[in-house]
């Protein structure tokens, strides 16, 4: 994994001045705008109006009722004179006002969701004359968005599907600091209680829990949820170079449990259970339950989120000043190499995404008018806010006002984020390192730096099924995800002995999983083949 992406934003590009001609920065460039651009202002003009669907974020929701009271929008609408109806769906109903909205036909101009989940995929969308394609607008009204992309051969993959069409404008991340926020963490301070060095290899962290066992007994010295997912044991099987799921080996898809060194490292599992060496209860775990056992000593070692949640409890609290959590490196074994299952270490783009509907009269426009958060000017306004009201710049670097880090409403920096920017609340952009560096120091990049070694090369990126094949998936890959989550608790766990496990995979070939792996096989080599379409 390469150390640091660094972002690159375009200033004043053309498209952007014309839909933004009130720019104050741009103006002199105006007066060189060619026959169809002039048409373009015009036409710009007309669209004073436009309503947007978009869950609001739960930083915002915390001190503002709708996107127009947020400082970004407000000066969004300032420059461009469009006025936006913000439709919020309440909160935890999302997916279903969509699904709503969406049989009502009752559609508004943009609608910005999770494109990338919807059963179908996208193109279905359009095929149904709900979304448009905006391929057709992408290199004239959004040349910000696309300069990032053409910089970014696997974000542009990641952001068209498999026929290199564009449905929506997502979500940036093309720093890996935006991406590598959780990973492997112990408590520091027991380490070096005990003389010993961060653990490095899979046999450094047996050597790590037996140690931490022997000065708590009563502890459980790894906690964790659930075997699979960012906080599951189950993350450990990558020192394996296999996964508790699919991945890929040199192009070629696996189902990990199918191959015989995830019954090695299941085995290494079950012995860190069978001494008392893991969480009894981590499959009943939730995040407040997991992090109590972190906070109240009887665990110093899981997979989590970046530790800033425990230092804060515990260090800035009073509680412990001497308690020490830090990410450490992901563990290296027989496969030689310190490999990642966390998928998103590699996912450049991300939801929301902002697509725009049929119903939209001024699609140009609106595309361009999205296209201004990925410029230089709509970069620091979407992330930061505005100079000398949330932001200052020292030697080059932004640093936020006391507005967000004090802020006299008495909200946290991240809800003075949600009121102020967008970079918490979710949006068609590209998030910057400089706000995220701000909201992670003192405790979540230093952890990060321990993780960014990590290799990548197993996880799977982001597929597009057809409609076939998204139904086959639906259906045969949820049996198969309930029955080996079952199954690799009950081998964990001893319920189940492990001589058994031939029997578990021959019981996953009569659900399917051998033509399974053919769809995902199929599904990667046509994401393989994106941008060559």
């Amino acid at each position: 994994m390469k150390k640091l992406f660094h972002n690159k934003f375009t200033a004043c590009t053309l498209p952007v001045l014309l839909t933004f001609s009130m720019l104050s920065a741009c103006t002199s460039l105006t007066a060189e705008n060619s026959a169809e651009g002039s048409s373009q202002i015009d036409s710009a003009k007309k669209m004073k109006n436009m309503k947007v669907f978009a869950e609001m974020g739960s930083w915002a929701s915390q001190s503002i009722k709708n996107y127009g009271e947020n400082l970004v929008f407000q000066e969004i609408e300032k420059k461009s004179g469009v006025k936006v109806d913000w439709i919020h769906p309440p909160s935890g109903q999302t997916k279903e006002q969509f699904n709503l909205m969406i049989a009502s036909n009752d559609l508004p101009d943009v609608i910005v969701y999770d494109w990338f989940s919807v059963p179908g995929g996208m193109k279905k969308y359009v095929d149904d004359g709900v979304i448009v394609d905006l391929t057709p607008y992408m290199n004239n009204n959004a040349p910000n968005f696309m300069k990032l992309l053409n910089e970014k051969p696997e974000a542009k993959k990641q952001s068209v599907d498999d026929s290199s069409k564009f449905y929506c404008m997502p979500m940036l991340r093309l720093s890996d600091s935006l991406r590598v926020v959780s990973g492997p963490q112990v408590r520091i301070d027991w380490l070096e209680k005990l003389n010993l060095k961060k653990p490095t290899t899979i046999d450094d962290w047996y050597n790590m829990l037996k140690a931490f066992k022997v000065q708590n007994p009563s502890g459980w010295p790894m906690t964790g949820q659930k075997f699979t997912g960012g906080n599951g044991i189950g993350n450990l099987v990558g020192a394996w170079g296999v996964s508790y799921d699919f991945y890929q080996d040199n192009g070629k898809i696996q189902y990990g449990p199918m191959n015989p060194k995830f019954k090695e490292a299941l085995t290494f599992i079950n012995k860190l259970f069978s001494e008392g060496l893991i969480d009894p209860d981590y499959m009943l775990n939730n995040r407040d339950k997991q992090d109590a056992k972190v906070t109240g000593g009887s665990s110093g070692a899981l997979f989590a989120v970046q530790p800033s949640n425990f230092m804060k409890t515990m260090v800035e609290s009073g509680r412990d000043s001497k308690f020490r959590m830090d990410g450490v490196s992901w563990p290296a074994g027989p496969a030689g190499k310190p490999y990642s299952l966390d998928s998103s270490y590699t996912y450049e783009v991300v939801a929301p995404c902002a697509a725009v509907t049929k119903k939209a009269k001024y699609p140009e426009e609106i595309v361009a008018w999205l296209d201004y958060a990925y410029g230089q000017e709509g970069n620091m306004l979407f992330n930061l806010g505005l100079e000398n009201m949330t932001y200052t710049m020292k030697d080059g670097k932004a640093e936020n006002t006391e507005l967000i880090t004090k802020n006299k409403d008495g909200l946290s920096s991240s809800a003075a984020l949600g009121k102020y920017t967008m970079a918490l609340n979710g949006w068609a952009m590209s998030q910057d390192v400089q706000y995220h560096r701000q909201l992670m120091m003192p405790y979540g990049y230093p952890a990060a730096d321990n993780w960014r070694n990590a290799d990548v090369s197993l996880i799977v990126p982001r597929l597009t099924f057809t409609a076939e094949e998204t139904q086959q998936v639906a259906r045969i890959k949820t049996e198969i995800d309930t029955y080996a989550q079952e199954m690799f608790d009950k081998f964990t766990t001893g319920k189940e002995p492990l001589a058994n496990f031939d029997k578990f995979t021959q019981r996953l070939k009569d659900m399917g999983i051998d033509q399974l792996t053919k769809t995902y096989q199929a599904a990667f080599d046509r994401y393989q083949k994106r941008g060559n379409n």
